[in-house]
């Protein structure tokens, strides 16, 4: 960990925006996070999942509105694809249907 921010990357297509944050203050907790961005504190490149509301009502804004493609790794693992059990295979089902 060298306790410098990660650039921020942004996809559009096969183009790629990368912005490098210059802030002093960098959290990787979403509570600090919300506390600091919802009065206006600062920017967060986040996931839009959970945070319709927030944006809609105008508490957040989007700041690359033409850079709409998220893409981010999400994986599941489990020890067979034969035998899901159903908690699991209701898990699945669930966080697939929020990605759509």
């Amino acid at each position: 960990m060298t306790g410098r921010p990660f650039p921020w990357e942004f996809h559009q297509r096969k183009k790629r925006l990368i912005v490098k944050p210059q802030g002093t203050l960098t959290v990787n907790d979403p509570g600090p996070l919300y506390s600091t961005c919802l009065p206006g504190l600062g920017i967060a490149q986040l996931l839009e999942l959970g945070l319709e509301h927030y944006i809609a009502s105008g508490q957040l804004i989007r700041r690359f509105p033409d850079w709409p493609d998220q893409r981010f790794p999400l994986y599941a693992y489990y020890p067979s694809r034969h035998h899901v059990p159903a908690k699991t295979r209701a898990l699945l089902d669930f966080v697939e249907s929020l990605v759509r």
